[in-house]
């Protein structure tokens, strides 16, 4: 493929520094590219990049400003532009890479599936699976090898369950006894996960005491993260590793939560919330904007009691000098 017929595909503005004819082979990274690969550049931090890379292309923003430099040896590679590069380097992925069929057979002969359960004719079943009782999988959904599915779970169309994972096994509730011991409270909801949602590896979503913990439509969860008894996760919602979500808190569309993320329950988000990693979330974020800092606080906010805290040692050495000099001053009276 030239780089033409790529920029056509993708939809892209214009080529700078290239005829088009030139052919491309394969993705690479900005800083391992060379001839024939393609690349590109979405992030400010790599713009420099552009004058030492060795890609046959690299796709840039269309309004990406090309740096000058007078000095550079070899030739500028071809320049296409995108409205949003990286979508477009995503799309060039897969021209390249083509996802190969991981799933000899629909259903694994060493999948455990309940006779009860209603399972799609096109959906996938991996290996070592264990689909429960009244659990309803729809159309294009993939379960990947390992992953437990139990009871009364139910999954949308074109749905993406990770390896290892486990959905809809019993939340954790208990009730304190007058002696100090802990009875189990039955977990007797379940969970729904709507269409294009994917779930990667070793996660765990438990089903809700009564009710549903619902996890919405075009949702995207990353490796071992935990969702806890109904809690609800909105609409295109995107959540990274290592995040724990606490009983039924609500969290909003189009949510960004960073890693290692942790959230109390009965708490809200609202929609467009940004979430900075290791934030802890004690308390309800009513407005959208981005939120840093345990307890997490408004982003501009807590970088500046983060400064402040920067100065403390300075500003106790500070004080012990004023001291000192004030106790001085008293003594010559």
């Amino acid at each position: 493929m030239n780089i033409r017929e790529l920029a056509s595909l993708l939809g892209a503005s214009a080529i700078e520094f290239a005829t088009g004819e030139e052919e491309i082979s394969h993705v690479a990274t900005i800083t391992e590219a060379g001839s024939g690969s393609v690349t590109f550049i979405a992030n400010p931090s790599y713009e420099k990049f552009l004058l030492t890379t060795n890609a046959t292309a690299v796709i840039v923003g269309a309004s990406f400003a090309i740096p000058s430099e007078p000095n550079r040896s070899q030739k500028m590679p071809a320049v296409i532009r995108a409205i949003d590069p990286y979508g477009a380097f995503a799309k060039t992925l897969a021209l390249f890479n083509p996802r190969k069929n991981m799933f000899p057979v629909k259903i694994h002969p060493s999948a455990l599936i309940s006779s009860s359960a209603r399972i799609a004719a096109s959906a996938i079943i991996g290996a070592q699976c264990f689909i429960g009782d009244d659990v309803t999988i729809d159309e294009g959904s993939v379960i990947h090898p390992g992953a437990i599915i139990y009871d009364g779970t139910v999954i949308g169309k074109n749905v993406i369950i990770g390896p290892g994972t486990v959905i809809g096994f019993d939340g954790f509730g208990y009730a304190a006894g007058a002696d100090g011991s802990f009875g189990k409270i039955p977990q007797i909801g379940n969970v729904i996960i709507e269409d294009d949602v994917e779930i990667g590896a070793l996660c765990t979503i438990d089903r809700a005491t009564v009710s549903h913990t619902i996890i919405r439509r075009g949702a995207k969860l990353d490796n071992l993260i935990h969702i806890a008894h109904n809690v609800e996760i909105g609409e295109d919602t995107a959540i990274a590793a290592q995040t724990g979500i606490s009983g039924s808190a609500k969290i909003g569309k189009r949510n960004q939560i960073a890693g290692q993320v942790g959230m109390i329950g009965h708490i809200t988000t609202a929609d467009d919330v940004v979430i900075i990693a290791q934030s802890g979330v004690s308390k309800s974020l009513t407005k959208p904007g981005r939120y840093f800092g345990a307890p997490a606080k408004e982003f501009r906010t807590a970088l500046r009691q983060e400064g402040a805290l920067r100065q403390l040692p300075e500003l106790m050495e500070r004080i012990k000098e004023l001291e000192e000099q004030l106790r001085k001053i008293k003594e010559k009276k």
